[in-house]
């Protein structure tokens, strides 16, 4: 009698932290693609994750993670993407991203799956940008 008859099947491991498909790709697009800069809004300096993208279809699922819109970048003179993935000329790119409490909150969800080089830089911004 095999372990199958039994009953007795392997177990599998499971997400201890329940992260979704879109929260695992969010990450990997914020630590291959995105940056950490300051921004300022009137006399306040506030954190932000940006990424930029040339497809669109990429950024899907960080758009639902982020929970703000994709949008698109000033023409530019010179090509950033080809003229398919950016119509009509590709002189432009995609971007999304979350300024303030809202990025403080996903960092911190994200944290897992971020690099300790992202979290480094992400730290240094945050003294930068009280």
């Amino acid at each position: 009698m095999n372990r199958c008859e039994r009953g007795n099947w392997p177990k599998r491991k499971h997400n201890p932290n329940g992260f979704t498909i879109d929260e695992a790709k969010t990450a990997q697009n914020v630590v291959d693609e995105g940056g950490v800069l300051c921004v300022k809004v009137k006399r306040w300096m506030y954190p932000r994750i940006e990424i930029r993208m040339c497809d669109r279809e990429v950024l899907e699922p960080t758009q639902r993670v982020f929970g703000t819109k994709i949008t698109c970048s000033p023409h530019r003179k010179k090509r950033l993407c080809p003229p398919h993935l950016y119509p009509p000329d590709g002189r432009g790119i995609w971007r999304i991203g979350v300024t303030g409490g809202k990025a403080k909150q996903i960092v911190q969800r994200l944290s897992p799956l971020l690099t300790k080089e992202f979290l480094r830089k992400w730290q240094e911004h945050l003294k930068k940008c009280p």
